[in-house]
């Protein structure tokens, strides 16, 4: 095989695998940034949902609210 043949080949496959490569990168960055979101989420709605369960009477005002919204929406 002609050697400018060759070079080229490797040429274009480092630059076909750091394409790949950066692009499995931003996507586990991505991941990573949105698990840590997701967790921060979870958390705060299990804060509110703590909240709520240790005082009824917001309980039901919120379960009154919630359910006005619900038919309006």
């Amino acid at each position: 095989m002609n050697e400018n043949i060759l070079l080229s080949m490797v040429a274009e496959l480092n630059k076909q695998l750091s394409d790949k490569t950066l692009g499995e990168i931003e996507f586990k960055a991505r991941f990573t940034d949105l698990q840590s979101q997701v967790a921060q989420l979870a958390q705060e709605v299990e804060s509110y949902r703590s909240v709520l369960e240790s005082d009824k009477d917001l309980k039901e005002l919120f379960e009154e609210i919630k359910n006005k919204n619900e038919v309006t929406n």
